[in-house]
């Protein structure tokens, strides 16, 4: 099996909800959350030599809960599975709290490693 070298960005990426982002009831939109995770996903593979091979496959979105107007988000990546053909990544979303993790959604980003010809 090849390995590949990884170097990760440890920070997870953080935003505040704002005013573009809330439907009428100040509830963050789900396109808008959904725009984040995949931005989050794609900024991870940047890490990885030749990123250009990644190919998208596959998305699980699990929304468990709302985020509203000025919450803080922390969107965090977790590799689930890594090997010469595949990558997935586990990405969870939370309200940045001092002392709970308040989850609103989880995700799982799929991608196929394309051979070299």
């Amino acid at each position: 099996m090849k390995t590949l070298n990884i170097t990760s960005n440890s920070q997870p990426n953080q935003f505040i909800v704002n005013k573009k982002q809330v439907s009428k009831n100040k509830v963050l939109k789900t396109s808008v959350l959904y725009d984040k995770i995949e931005s989050s996903a794609n900024t991870s593979l940047g890490f990885y030599p030749d990123s250009s091979s990644f190919s998208f496959n596959s998305i699980e979105f699990d929304l468990l809960g709302n985020a509203y107007l000025n919450d803080k988000l922390v969107i965090k990546n977790n590799i689930k599975k890594l090997s010469d053909t595949e990558i997935i990544f586990n990405i969870t979303v939370s309200k940045k709290e001092e002392k709970k993790q308040n989850i609103i959604c989880t995700a799982t980003f799929g991608y196929t490693i394309k051979k070299a010809s």
